[in-house]
């Protein structure tokens, strides 16, 4: 963990609340200009957008995943959902997932699901040492390679941009908690029945 230390300042700075710019940014270009892709994509004619600002470290985030978002797959909706993940990592821990879960984009999903699923396993290590080690397993086993990880842990400019993006989620969109979501540019805060997820989505679709 110490080669993250020097950037826990900048997630002091995001714990401070702050001011959504003006909606004049729409998030479609936010996607654009950050160069970020789907992890599920909609081959659907009409399809719309589900944006999730996520913490490893979210109980809450973790929740959504594993019941929730279960949910959601199985519905009659999610054919149409374009569905990204954004991190805003809430602490070290969540930081350093978020570094290896980014650190090979073909992983990115798989990460996920596995992190979240062992979420009171991880979270509950009796040392920084041992929640280091499983989160590296969930990368390993998936084909992340030790010299490849061992890039990304040492490469700053990765690190920073990683922090950069939640800067700007906070800035533009006003994210200030986990999860936070943005359904085709609607904010909803936190993880709700998949009931009102399936209404909003059905009623961006007729729109």
């Amino acid at each position: 963990m110490k080669k993250i230390n020097s950037i826990l300042i900048l997630l002091v700075f995001l714990s401070w609340p702050s001011f959504a710019k003006e909606k004049i940014y729409e998030y479609q270009q936010f996607l654009t200009d950050n160069n970020l892709s789907a992890l599920i994509k909609s081959e659907e004619e009409t399809s719309i957008d589900l944006i999730e600002f996520s913490s490893f470290s979210c109980s809450h985030c973790a929740a959504f995943h594993n019941e929730t978002l279960q949910e959601l797959k199985e519905s009659e909706v999610f054919k149409y959902i374009n569905y990204y993940i954004i991190d805003y990592p809430l602490n070290q821990a969540a930081f350093y997932a978020s570094i290896v879960a980014n650190c090979d984009p073909s992983i990115r999903s798989m990460y996920s699901d596995t992190t979240y699923s062992n979420y009171d396993i991880w979270t509950k290590a009796g040392s920084g040492e041992q929640i280091i080690e499983m989160l590296n397993s969930y990368g390993l086993q998936f084909g992340l390679a030790d010299e490849q990880l061992n890039t990304c842990l040492k490469d700053e400019n990765y690190q920073n941009n990683l922090l950069e993006l939640q800067i700007s989620a906070q800035e533009i969109f006003g994210v200030e908690s986990t999860p936070t979501f943005l359904i085709n540019g609607q904010k909803v805060a936190g993880n709700r029945p998949a009931s009102e997820f399936i209404k909003i989505i059905k009623e961006k679709l007729n729109q």
